[in-house]
């Protein structure tokens, strides 16, 4: 739980901007998933949503993601098929550094949950259905990224993340993520 006090001093290092006007931004973001667990060696697409709201130098941003991945296999006549959907609802601090081309580091906790879905059709044994879930599990992710002011309101985003999807089973399924986007801001 080092990264609890970590989070309130990322927080509350600014304290000579406290005057600024807040700042709201709605911001979406795609892009890739490559697991670091052993058995799911695949990159998945991912959408990202959240909601950033601060002073120009440290936000709060609730968040959350989706990632899918979908494969079929046959050999010798037996066909496979697998789809995997993955969820997550989160909360980091961000600190940033204003200008037209702003980059922010940040962190902080969320929320997991995973579901397997597979068929496999054999013409020897038939059909076997395998349905499994993980979650909700807690969780922890590290962020940084950088955005690019397009116009006063819009900037363009690029962002890494690393996520530990379970404090229980660190390594069984922390991923490393790269999306780029746009975000919208309110005022």
């Amino acid at each position: 739980m080092k990264i609890l006090p970590a989070l309130v001093l990322l927080a509350t290092a600014s304290t000579a901007h406290a005057q600024d006007a807040p700042v709201v931004q709605i911001r979406s973001a795609i892009g890739a998933s490559t697991y670091l667990h052993g058995d799911l060696d695949y990159t998945a697409p991912v959408a990202l949503v959240s909601v950033r709201i601060g002073t120009p130098t440290v936000a709060l941003e609730p968040e959350f993601a989706y990632a899918w991945h979908a494969q079929q296999d046959s050999f010798a006549g037996v066909e496979r098929s697998e789809r995997a959907t993955f969820q997550s609802i989160g909360f980091n601090v961000v600190r940033r550094w204003p200008g037209r081309v702003a980059p922010y580091v940040g962190g902080g906790v969320g929320v997991f949950a995973e579901h397997q879905h597979s068929t496999v059709v054999s013409p020897v044994f038939g059909t076997f259905v395998s349905d499994s879930s993980r979650g909700p599990r807690g969780g922890v992710q590290a962020l940084g990224g950088v955005d690019v002011r397009v116009s006063s309101r819009l900037p363009a985003i690029a962002q890494g993340r690393y996520e530990m999807r379970s404090l229980q089973d660190p390594g069984g399924g922390s991923v490393w993520q790269v999306m780029g986007g746009v975000a919208f801001t309110i005022r």
